[in-house]
């Protein structure tokens, strides 16, 4: 009889990942309940107001099979029980069916059982019948439907259909490590946002507000005073606003300036800020569309602004930092890869990280003061939108750009600071570039574990970290390469459409766009969003769509062997690929030997790719036309085959041995 023999939890300010490991098959497992322990500063269980330890069993919308979820609706993990060996605790902050947060500054370890068909002798978990609840009507497009007094029609129903499976403990809980969530870690804060759209939680919550197009989500989000839009940027415009609410003054270098929020913030300190605002894409005929309102009222208010004006399509002003001076003259640094933009903020994955380190921030006013002067070697547009297309970096400034700053932290860990173009040429040519040589070198020496997430960092993993990580992994098939990225032309197996008779349209043939790439210990998948019900069966289709706003990843972040005081994580503006060091302004962090914040990095990762990973496995199956899986749990303890015969789960394996 197989026994849980590891688990260990991992925490950023957003989400806990949970992983354990089991000796053997757990004979009559259906699955694990999962616990969630609130604890106090000395570790020991917290109280309610009522004297009652604070517990709370993790919540699970996926029923047995001969069950249907219709309204999915929560049960608990006790009822409907974990089949893998990991869990992403969500809920930590995000509450279940509301726009509310739940506090960070909290500790918390998670406590896993086994569960299966109760029988004598057993200990019963909590009864299953289902409750009898009451919802919102709706109609056949999923609406509630209003009555003429303005209140919901509702109705009684129960919880979920089909028969209650009674459950019993095989064994004793065995609990994590505690955690503490927090976005603070020694000189470093970090946040990530929460916008990955294509939810059905957020479906719900949109739904049930009375929201009756889903495509409304956009003016929403772009609303300050939204609820939704502040559910799902999470903790990155409050540190932002504490962040530049701070006494002092700021060097501000911004790619996107749309959001009104972030404008507002920018205008309320206008006195006390230098910013460099370059250009946005192409709408039409016009560049900088995107930015001009921005851009016109930085101009009106007097703000001391320096207009970077590329307008071609060859390289952009990519970054978007901010350098906090304090009246002391010691300084930090806010960057990432947030665009201060509606859909930056709560459209899509994203992180944002500050560094209380004078030394570091010092590389960054630097760069700042080199990027003013290498300005005025570009010709100014004499309109905003006019196209530019000679425009391009100086060649003293990409040499400038060459060398890294190197700076040590007060835990023994260090920073490099990267900043770009610090190749001669803008156009992309075969010779690695500085910046990726080092965090290429670095990934070789991964000796368990490289996790990435990233946008568009080259056309088929080609000339970036995507294709890096494979051939690695392609050779070390013991190392575990797992990764999202957003484009699929970004995908290794990814075969570009041809047109062969320009007059005959026929004899076309179709791009081929993988969902995912798995060979060896090598995981990618890209962000898909599932549009047809009945592929997921009760599972509940993520249909949730809005105009100008893609469920994307637009994180750029690197983590290598998170576990390990050699650890390392990579972040910034940069694209991790070869096109950004050659072409555009960027900043790229590395952080060596910081095991905490490779932790709280690996966890985003993790969130994020998990969430794509099965959703990306059922449009590849689809797409090959295949069946995908039924939607529902298993009701026998094969589920667990896999694991123990070692032909899956070797990332799980690997954070539960902590």
């Amino acid at each position: 009889m197989g026994t849980i023999v590891a688990a260990h939890a991992y925490v950023n300010n957003e989400v806990a990942y949970v992983a354990w490991d089991i000796d053997d098959k757990i004979d009559g497992c259906l699955g694990f309940e999962v616990v969630r322990v609130y604890l106090d500063e000395q570790g020991n269980v917290s109280k309610k107001a009522d004297g009652s330890e604070d517990r709370v069993t993790c919540a699970a919308w996926v029923a047995f099979k001969g069950q249907r979820n219709p309204h999915w609706l929560p049960q608990t993990t006790s009822i409907w029980p974990v089949q893998k060996l990991s869990w992403r605790d969500l809920t930590l902050r995000k509450r279940r069916n509301e726009m509310k947060r739940r506090p960070d500054e909290v500790r918390v370890r998670y406590e896993i059982r086994p569960l299966g068909d109760l029988k004598p002798g057993m200990t019963a978990a909590p009864d299953p019948t289902p409750e009898m609840v009451e919802l919102n009507k709706r109609d056949e497009k999923g609406r509630p439907i209003k009555k003429a007094d303005g209140t919901f029609e509702k109705i009684a129903v129960k919880a979920y259909e089909g028969l209650a499976r009674p459950l019993g403990y095989l064994g004793p809980a065995v609990a994590s490590n505690p955690v503490h969530v927090t976005r603070k870690r020694g000189q470093f804060e970090s946040s990530f946002t929460n916008g990955i759209l294509a939810a059905q939680w957020l479906r719900n919550v949109l739904l049930e507000d009375g929201v009756k197009q889903p495509n409304e989500l956009i003016d929403m989000i772009s609303n300050p005073e939204n609820g939704i839009r502040k559910y799902l940027a999470g903790d990155v415009i409050p540190m932002l606003r504490d962040f530049m609410n701070a006494p002092g003054r700021f060097l501000v270098a911004l790619y996107e300036l749309e959001d009104k929020e972030l404008l507002e913030l920018l205008l309320a300190n206008k006195d006390r800020l230098r910013i460099i605002l370059a250009n946005t894409g192409k709408v039409g005929d016009d560049w900088d569309v995107r930015n001009h309102e921005a851009r016109e009222a930085l101009i009106a208010a007097g703000a001391d602004i320096h207009h970077r004006m590329f307008n071609n399509s060859s390289q952009i002003g990519h970054n978007k930092f901010v350098v906090h001076i304090a009246p002391d003259g010691t300084r930090s640094v806010f960057t990432g890869s947030t665009n201060w933009t509606a859909t930056g903020l709560a459209g899509q994955s994203n992180n944002a990280l500050i560094v209380r380190n004078d030394a570091l921030a010092a590389a960054y006013v630097a760069y700042w003061e080199r990027m003013l002067e290498d300005n005025a070697t570009l010709e100014v547009p004499a309109e905003f939108d006019d196209g530019m297309p000679d425009n391009q970096q100086s060649k003293k400034f990409r040499h400038s750009n060459e060398p890294p700053s190197l700076v040590p932290t007060d835990n023994g860990a260090s920073i490099e600071a990267w900043f770009s173009p610090n190749m001669q040429s803008r156009k992309k040519g075969k010779a690695t570039p500085p910046d990726l040589r080092e965090v290429y070198r670095l990934m070789r020496r991964a000796e368990h574990a490289v996790l990435f997430l990233a946008f568009y960092p080259g056309q088929s993993g080609r000339d970036c970290i995507v294709g890096e990580a494979i051939d690695i992994g392609l050779k070390d098939q013991k190392l575990i390469i797992t990764g999202a990225v957003s484009s699929a032309q970004a995908m290794p197996n990814y075969v570009a459409g041809k047109e062969h008779d320009p007059d005959d349209p026929d004899d076309d043939e179709e791009a081929v766009s993988p969902h995912t790439f798995d060979e060896a210990n090598v995981s990618i998948v890209r962000a898909s969003r599932i549009d047809d019900r009945q592929l997921l069966a009760d599972f509940g289709a993520e249909e949730l769509t809005a105009k100008k706003v893609g469920a994307i990843i637009h994180d750029k972040v690197l983590v290598i062997d998170p576990l390990s005081d050699e650890c390392v994580v990579v972040l910034g503006s940069h694209n991790l690929g070869f096109k950004a060091s050659y072409a555009n302004d960027e900043n790229m962090l590395i952080v060596k030997g910081d095991r905490a914040l490779a932790e709280a990095y690996a966890v985003h990762i993790l969130d994020v790719y998990d969430h794509y990973r099965f959703r990306a496995v059922e449009a590849e199956l689809k797409r090959q036309g295949k069946k995908g899986w039924s939607g529902f749990l298993n009701v026998d303890d094969s589920w667990q085959d896999g694991y123990v015969n070692r032909t899956k789960g070797a990332l799980t394996r690997y954070f539960a041995a902590g």
